[in-house]
């Protein structure tokens, strides 16, 4: 039986051309996405602006507990994207804001609510155009978490907030680690004391 050297797999996993991303846009309220987020449970967080980045308007009737979520309140739209990479089918889905950049990034792990995450993508309705907009400078990953979100009343505002996840399973943190290599971001795990 013939076993190739090493080095010549690793060659031939080199030479496998990229999967094209398949993209879908939809459109959508800061409102609806608060709604829907509690559902999803566990998700990777890539927040595409520092946190502390002032949003242009907040929503009425909605409020965040840390500034590190502001950029979900800027979310108009949805940009729900598929790939197969070397490690298996990655999803996720890009927030965008009125001008088409990128506000935040949401993986899909083993640890979430799929069925949540397809109704999210239902609920919102199709826009035009099948990719987010490459013309304006797109903002770069600032850092990765894995978070669960929760929503609350407080005196007739919805204030969203978010929580480490945790436990996360052990195939849940090896998918967040190759999300956070691929992005090119430090990934913010929290233990179990």
């Amino acid at each position: 039986m013939f076993v190739p050297p090493v080095h010549r797999l690793q060659d031939l996993r080199r030479a496998i051309p990229a999967q094209a991303i398949h993209w879908r846009c939809l459109r959508t309220t800061p409102a609806q996405l608060v709604e829907r987020l509690p559902e999803l449970g566990g998700v990777l967080y890539v927040p595409m602006r520092p946190d502390g980045a002032q949003p242009h308007e907040w929503p009425r009737g909605l409020l965040v507990d840390t500034m590190q979520l502001a950029p979900l309140l800027q979310t108009r739209r949805l940009a729900a994207a598929g790939m197969i990479t070397s490690e298996g089918p990655r999803e996720w889905i890009e927030c965008l804001d009125r001008e088409g950049r990128g506000c935040v990034r949401l993986h899909l792990l083993p640890d979430t609510d799929y069925l949540a995450w397809d109704r999210l993508l239902e609920h919102a309705r199709v826009a035009p155009g099948g990719r987010p907009s490459r013309r304006l400078r797109q903002p770069c990953p600032v850092y990765a978490k894995v978070l669960r979100f929760h929503a609350r009343r407080l005196a007739g505002l919805v204030v969203l907030g978010a929580e480490p996840c945790l436990p996360i399973s052990p195939l849940g943190r090896q998918v967040a680690g190759q999300i956070a290599r691929a992005e090119a971001v430090p990934l913010q795990l929290a233990h179990r004391d």
